[in-house]
Parts: structure tokens; C-alpha cells; sequence
């Protein structure tokens, strides 16, 4: 197939130049990073010129090649791997700004992708060559008003930086929401910003249903414990505290495995040893995901009782390998968890918790039900090809 020349990349017929932007990128973040990962991986695959910009961790080179697709890192002062803080993202965007007009100035971008209107979306008032291309924005939680009631910071920073907020969306091609509950809290931001729903996708390749790692497991390490499984940052707001609580109104039969890191976890561990769950309960701390693929397979139910949550990525994960799982009623749960893949309940309510887990640890015919439920459901819907396919349509009526 003949190639086509423009600017300084190379491009296959009807492909795009495509450059998205994210202050957060594997190992950095959490879901946000690795759907950029995702997105860009497969846009590549389907012949797109695609860059990523995003901030630099340890040990990783500022300009690199993955996947079929060019990365290019700047410095960013981080809190930790799981946790940016205000001065991570900001200092990203101080570092960003160079690299960012200078890909603007040489690469002819048919359109430039944001992840999070705030901090990244800043990007697109400098002055410079990237004003002539079209932009969208996908909102990602953190970064809509109103979202996280329960950092008080964040708050305060939104009603500063409303008119911007406003200004970035309207400003925009197109603006994307994770999830059908995030779209309504944007959509009460500013009422007259049209938003698409596109959810993330999943790895349905790596995130196996594995009968025979349990198997494996439970010989080598005999116990008649049903293993609960909490993946997640450890931060106020995805509810770890309540599900410690729960743990207290539970016996024995049930163990409690939480994988994650977060500046929330010394707090965690001081209430499991006062709750006196400490011997039921095990802080695995950060998992490879490659690694992540074992931990879900060895157990039989995931819990995660967010207080607020635009998607919720590792409940399809743990759905597609093969999980019953039990979430809270808020934000975009309720879009991954109906009554065939498991059970939601109030948030913040440790009687309503502990009751659903009970029901699954009782009736491990139902797990089986709900887990082969999962894996399918997982597969058919959240595919990151199928995510893809819906960017590639929004990307080229931005560009029409």
C-alpha cells in the first residue's frame, strides 16, 4: 500500500495523526492511564500515526517506542505512583508546555485528545500552531465539579477554575464521559455542552477466567476461607474503610485480601487493628498487572464500595476473569453491575455491605452463576477494539 507523506510522519491513506495527552500513564495512575494505553495501542493497530504525552517515571526514557506508538515523558512532581496531588498535575502541565508546542509546531495533527479538561486541557490556551486543530476532551471524574464531594480541595479548586472548566468544554469538538452518571453531573456543570458516553475497555486477552489457578492455589495453601479481592487506590473516597467495617460483622469463613496503594493506607491499617479484623484482612500493597491476573483468579468475590466512581475499571476486570462482584450505587457502577453480574448497594451503608457478601459467601452456586456471567458480559461489551472503533467515529466528525 502506497504511503503518504505529511509533515514529518509517515501515514497510510484515511489514517490520522492523532495526539493524546494524559498526565498519567502506566506505571502513573490508575485507570485513566491505562485506558490511555489501550486507546493508543489500538488506534496504532489500525494504522493511525499516534503520539502520547504524559508524565515521566522513574527509570523510563523521555522519548520511547511501545506498541506501535511514540511516547513522550516530561517530569512531573508526583505524591507517589497511584497518587498526583495538584502539585503532579501542574507541575506536568509547567514541563509539558515545551514539549507540547513543539509537537504542535512539527507534527500536523488531525486532532489532539485530552484526558481530564483539568489539568491537561490547559494545554490548549497557549498560543501555537496546535489552535488550528480540533480537540476533544474526555472527563475522566476528578476533573468535573461536584464529582468527588469528598475532597474538600478539589472543590475549592472547581469553583475557581469553573469558567475555564466551561470554556475548555465548549471550546471542544467533542466532549466524552466515561459513564452515563458522569455525563449528568457534566451536564449540570453546563447544560448546553453536548457529551457522548464511551466507557473504558478491557484487556479480555489478559484478563482470563482460570478455574485451575484456584485449584492450584487452595492445594498448595489449604483453607476453607471464601477470599474477598479489593483492588484499588487507597484514598477516602473508593470506601475501603466501610468495607473494614463490614469485615468486623463478618465471622471467620471469609478473608479479605485489598491490593493497592495510596496515602490513604497507614489510616487503613491503623482501623483494621483497632476494628480487630487484622487477622482476616491482608494490605497486599501495588501488583503488576500481569501479576493482578493471578490474584483475581485465586479468589472467589470482589467488593469495592466506592463513594464516588466515574467507571469503575477493575470491576470489569475482575468480571472478565470470571468474578461475582459487589459494588456501591454511585456514579458509574450501576452501568457495569446489574442483577445478573452482582450485587450494589447503598454507600456508606456497613449493614447493607455486609449482608451482600454474606449472601454470595453462603452460596457459592451463585457465584458460580454471576462469575460465568461476567466473563461474557465483560467480553461483549467492553472490548477495547469496540471502544476504539467509537473514538475513530468521534475523531473524524471533529474533523469534518
Amino acid at each position: 500500500m502506497r504511503l503518504q507523506e505529511r509533515g514529518s510522519l509517515t501515514r497510510l491513506p484515511n489514517s490520522m495523526n492523532i495526539l493524546l495527552v494524559n498526565y498519567e500513564f502506566p506505571p502513573l495512575g490508575g485507570g485513566a492511564g491505562r485506558g490511555t494505553y489501550n486507546l493508543a495501542r489500538e488506534l496504532a493497530t489500525a494504522g493511525h500515526s499516534v503520539d502520547v504525552l504524559t508524565s515521566r517515571a522513574n527509570g523510563l526514557l523521555e522519548l520511547d517506542t511501545v506498541d506501535g506508538f511514540c511516547i513522550h515523558r516530561v517530569n512531573s512532581f508526583r505524591k507517589g505512583i497511584h497518587d498526583s496531588g495538584f502539585r503532579g498535575a501542574f507541575t506536568f502541565l509547567l514541563f509539558a508546555v515545551p514539549v507540547f508546542l513543539r509537537l504542535g509546531r512539527s507534527r500536523n495533527y488531525d486532532i489532539i485528545h485530552y484526558f481530564f479538561s483539568l489539568p491537561t486541557g490547559l494545554l490548549h490556551f497557549l498560543p501555537g500552531k496546535h489552535r488550528e486543530v480540533p480537540y476533544i476532551v474526555s472527563l475522566r471524574g476528578s476533573d468535573v465539579p461536584n464529582y468527588d464531594a469528598f475532597n474538600e480541595s478539589l472543590q475549592f479548586v472547581h469553583k475557581i477554575m469553573l469558567p475555564v472548566t466551561r470554556s475548555i468544554w465548549r471550546q471542544s469538538a467533542q466532549v466524552v464521559a466515561l459513564s452515563n452518571a458522569l455525563a449528568t453531573t457534566a451536564a449540570e456543570v453546563d447544560s448546553g455542552v453536548d457529551i457522548k458516553v464511551v466507557p473504558n475497555g478491557i484487556e479480555s486477552d489478559l484478563f482470563v477466567r482460570n478455574p485451575h489457578l484456584k485449584t492450584e492455589h487452595r492445594k498448595s495453601q489449604p483453607t476453607d476461607r471464601v477470599q474477598l479481592i479489593c483492588v484499588t487506590r487507597l484514598i477516602e473516597r473508593k470506601g475501603v474503610q466501610v468495607l473494614l467495617h463490614a469485615m468486623q460483622e463478618l465471622d471467620d469463613s471469609v478473608f479479605l485480601t485489598i491490593v493497592g496503594e495510596g496515602n490513604y493506607k497507614v489510616e487503613l491499617q491503623l482501623l483494621a487493628g483497632r476494628l480487630k479484623v487484622d487477622s482476616k484482612v491482608r494490605f497486599h500493597g501495588y501488583c503488576p498487572r500481569e501479576d493482578l491476573v493471578q490474584l483475581y483468579n485465586i479468589s472467589d468475590i470482589f467488593v469495592l464500595p466506592s463513594m464516588a466512581e466515574s467507571f469503575g475499571m477493575v470491576f470489569v476486570e475482575a468480571m472478565s476473569c470470571g468474578l461475582p462482584v459487589v459494588g456501591a450505587r454511585v456514579g458509574g457502577v450501576p452501568d457495569i453491575i446489574k442483577a445478573e453480574n452482582g450485587i450494589l448497594v447503598k454507600p456508606d451503608s456497613v449493614a447493607e455491605l455486609a449482608a451482600a457478601i454474606s449472601t454470595l459467601v453462603k452460596e457459592p452456586e451463585l457465584r458460580e452463576q454471576l462469575g460465568l456471567a461476567n466473563r461474557e458480559r465483560a467480553v461483549q461489551h467492553y472490548s477495547w477494539r469496540g471502544v476504539c472503533e467509537r473514538y475513530e467515529a468521534i475523531y473524524q466528525n471533529a474533523i469534518e
